[in-house]
């Protein structure tokens, strides 16, 4: 019988791996709402806008931050501290995404969601320099 290790990083990769689809989703529905199928351009509807710029926002950020935390995870730092990370992303993908869906688009969700996406990348990278000298909390 071999010993099975549990992972903290694939919990919220799954997690966001769902959300992706869901936004993904949702631009597919607002294009056929707003444009001709054959069209792949932004038409100016705000709604189908928030839509693209939320999954898009989501592209570009969540890869880095997933690995970075994959990164700490496999450097052997803290469970906690890894599942703290973790929530924090959540809660600030999930703010960006709220606050895109305010009338104006320029929600404080979206601006906070932003910067907590910043600061858990920040962290996440001080982290990773740091263990990769050894120095793991």
């Amino acid at each position: 019988m071999t010993d099975h290790i549990a992972f903290i990083t694939p919990i919220y990769a799954g997690f966001f791996g769902i959300m992706l689809v869901l936004l993904s989703w949702r631009v597919t529905k607002l294009r056929l709402k707003h444009e001709d199928n054959k069209a792949l351009r932004d038409s100016g509807h705000n709604e189908l806008t928030a839509a693209v710029r939320a999954q898009g926002n989501f592209i570009e950020y969540l890869p880095l931050a997933l690995l970075l935390m994959w990164m700490l995870e496999t450097m052997q730092f803290s469970p906690w501290l890894v599942h703290v990370l973790g929530i924090l992303l959540i809660i600030a993908r999930l703010m960006h995404v709220h606050g895109l869906n305010e009338p104006s688009g320029a929600g404080i969700g979206r601006r906070l969601g932003t910067r907590l996406t910043w600061l858990h990348i920040v962290i996440c990278s001080l982290l990773a320099g740091a263990g990769s000298f050894g120095i793991i909390f």
